[in-house]
């Protein structure tokens, strides 16, 4: 099944008899209900959707009887319904014994059977310590009595050992494994109950010396020089566990971004391994986690249902997250596994479409830092905390985890951030936020209104002069100033208002689109009343703190209605979009970096934009969106009239890909015309003077449009091998 036995959880369902007996009421009253349908074997309706649905194997034993493993089918049809569950039962029942295998079994590495063997000794040296301080005078006859106890003891754990019976170290190795978040089952694996019963006959040996005269340290010396151990009194001391390290770190790192990623990998630690020390989290143990975490999807955390201020919604734990996940993407896998007449490129990118993306190794590498951190905060509590594993072994280790299947590809996802193309920038400045919307809660819908506020002015802003958007959310009244003859914008510049880094702080002229449009009308307009931000109506989105989160969701609904929304090219893509036009300006890059905020050499940014104020009034005017602005009479201000920045509409292409990931077929469409400007198949089989051929046609059709393009990279990459061979 290709689950964790950790994420079992979402697939699992309890009490299906439970669930028809609720259900046997209409929510109108006690009219009687028709029977359930009945969808055949593995099959089970609830409303309108099919369900695949099969009793787990009574071997895992931990999860009960009565349990069952339920997909949803993703179809109301009953023919397709019965078509995928056969396909996916043929799978599971492939898997299964893997499947028990990996719940059932119990495989101890070497270095968690060590943490376990440590916190057994660490918790009996630590009850002995305490008996030593509180020891009273006991007489020879109960000392005798007590050594005799130790001896026979210690032969009966010889017994045990050559009979391979561990019963007499079975509390022990439970409670410690429970201290490090190791769940033991009832039988122990051999190695782990010999190491256990000698370490209990040696602690005996302890006790022995103990009683016949020696100090705890001097009677354990040997015990701990064989388990690594020179310090007596830290190894006895109680554990620092997460939440202390946790806390530890929030105080030595105390900014608002890093504690809330603290909070965040704490969660996950937690739900992983409990609160547990963080001595156990060793190499092996943080491999596991990484792991794991390499499962969650993207999308982690948003499915809680309280998006709005005081909805109570739901807890759903990242195990049950990652479990949905690994349901939806093993039926996708065989539904695409099926198809026939394709390529294996064209199945792997249509899963890299449907299959649920994961978080990226960027993230997991930001969860490997925050343990990092957390590991050198508890070394500051002076526990023996572990080092953190390397980026380059973790990824080894996310790469050893993938099945041997030429279809597996893992979906990450990640935003490629793209500027902006000509043809979206130029429906951006023609929408009704700028020509004439319906109301302030309709800016997509024409009308006759043009509401200057955030939403009329962030995004120019951002898209002339390529700032970060907080920062301009963040930028007060008086951050808007007057020298040398130059409107400009203070950037970051109150002490409350640090930026992203120190270069963030800058003097940006403020461009001349934006001076046309009557931005310094607007700004001095202002009433008193109005507040000292110049945007307050952007920051009262949020409810966290977090400004450009909340504001970004709501431009990106704006713009999902105007049909400019996009993955990749989103709000935060203008910034590299303004950045790009200066570029194709040449304008320097030490001013282009300068504007943006980015550190270029040595220079402090505050100072060199403070020093060259003209030179960068030039470079901001520039960037040229071919608006015509002007007066219209219902308006006592500026607007744009027109926007010439795209000549035509944008080409859809579309590629398929063969069995070398090559282009196999092509086709490029206007959305205006109804049939394709080009259409090209099995490209393989033409020869390579006719494949030149194409390839110059197509370069000639989409020379001068600009194309909306696969989103999958390997179907851009094979669609820009093609364009080079003309």
């Amino acid at each position: 099944m290709s689950q964790h036995s950790e994420t079992v959880t979402q697939s699992v369902t309890h009490g299906l008899a439970r669930y028809a007996q609720q259900h046997r009421v209409s929510a109108r009253g006690n009219h009687r209900q028709k029977p359930k349908y009945r969808a055949g074997p593995y099959l089970m309706r609830r409303g309108r959707m099919f369900y695949f649905r099969k009793r787990l194997p009574a071997a895992i034993s931990k999860f009960g009887s009565n349990q069952f493993i339920c997909l949803s089918l993703r179809t109301h049809l009953p023919l397709d319904a019965v078509k995928r569950a056969a396909r996916l039962l043929s799978v599971y029942e492939k898997k299964e014994t893997d499947f028990v295998d990996a719940l059932t079994e119990q495989k101890l590495s070497p270095d968690t059977a060590k943490a376990i063997l440590l916190e057994a000794m660490r918790g009996e040296l630590s009850k002995m310590a305490d008996e030593e301080r509180q020891a009273d005078q006991v007489s020879d006859a109960d000392i005798d009595q007590r050594l005799a106890a130790l001896e026979a003891e210690n032969r009966r754990l010889r017994r045990a050992a050559r009979n391979k019976e561990w019963g007499d170290v079975l509390v022990l190795l439970k409670e410690a494994s429970a201290l490090v978040s190791v769940s033991l089952q009832e039988t122990i694996p051999n190695d782990l109950g010999q190491r256990a019963i000698t370490l209990k006959r040696r602690l005996n040996d302890v006790k022995i010396a103990m009683d016949e005269g020696d100090d705890l340290r001097t009677a354990s010396r040997d015990l701990l020089a064989g388990h690594g151990v020179a310090d007596f009194d830290a190894f006895i001391k109680a554990p620092i566990l997460l939440s202390e390290a946790k806390a530890k770190t929030d105080e030595l790192y105390p900014s608002k971004d890093m504690k809330r990623i603290t909070a965040g990998v704490h969660r996950l630690l937690e739900e992983f391994f409990g609160n547990s020390p963080i001595s156990i989290l060793t190499k092996e143990k943080q491999k596991e986690f990484l792991g794991w975490a390499s499962r969650l999807p993207r999308t982690q955390g948003r499915s809680h249902g309280r998006n709005r201020h005081g909805q109570s919604g739901k807890t759903v734990t990242k195990a049950e997250e990652i479990s949905k996940a690994d349901a939806e993407d093993l039926l996708c896998l065989e539904e695409v596994r099926s198809i026939e007449g394709i390529s294996d490129a064209e199945k792997r990118a249509l899963l890299a479409d449907r299959l649920v993306p994961r978080v990226t190794i960027n993230t997991l590498r930001k969860y490997r830092d925050a343990m990092n951190r957390m590991f050198k905060s508890a070394l500051e509590l002076g526990a023996d905390a572990p080092e953190a594993i390397s980026y380059s072994k973790m990824e080894h280790h996310i790469r050893s985890l993938a099945p041997e299947d030429k279809l597996y590809i893992r979906v990450t996802k990640p935003k490629i951030r793209m500027p902006w193309t000509e043809e979206r920038i130029s429906k951006l400045l023609s929408c009704p936020i700028y020509s004439g919307c319906a109301s302030e809660h309709r800016r997509w819908q024409r009308g006759k209104l043009i509401i200057r506020d955030a939403d009329y002015w962030v995004p120019l802003i951002v898209l002339t002069i390529g700032s970060r958007i907080e920062e301009i959310l963040l930028l007060k009244r008086s951050d808007v100033r007057y020298r040398d003859g130059i409107y400009l914008l203070a950037i970051a510049s109150g002490a409350e208002n640090r930026g992203k880094t120190e270069d963030a702080k800058r003097l940006v002229p403020i461009p001349k689109m934006l001076i046309d449009l009557g931005f310094i009308e607007w700004f001095q307009s202002l009433q008193q009343d109005h507040g000292i931000l110049l945007f307050p109506e952007a920051v009262r989105r949020s409810q966290s703190g977090e400004v450009s989160t909340a504001y970004g969701k709501h431009l990106r609904r704006i713009f999902n209605h105007i049909g400019i929304g996009d993955f990749d090219e989103d709000f935060y893509a203008l910034r590299k979009t303004f950045s790009s036009a200066l570029k194709r300006e040449d304008v320097e890059e030490g001013q282009r970096q300068a504007i943006a905020g980015h550190k270029h050499g040595s220079i402090i940014n505050v100072h060199y934009t403070a020093h060259h104020l003209s030179d960068l009034k030039d470079a901001v005017d520039k960037a040229d969106f071919k608006l015509q602005i002007g007066k219209k009479r219902q308006y006592g201000f500026p607007v744009i009239i027109s926007c010439d920045l795209a000549q035509g509409s944008s080409l859809d292409v579309e590629i398929t890909l063969g069995e070398l990931s090559e282009a196999d077929t092509v086709v490029v469409r206007d959305p205006n015309l109804a049939q394709p400007l080009l259409m090209q198949s099995g490209i393989g089989k033409l020869s390579d003077e006719n494949v030149r051929q194409l390839a110059a046609r197509l370069r000639e059709i989409t020379a001068l449009r600009p194309l909306n393009l696969p989103k999958s990279s390997a179907k851009r990459a094979a669609f820009e091998a093609l364009q080079a061979l003309a």
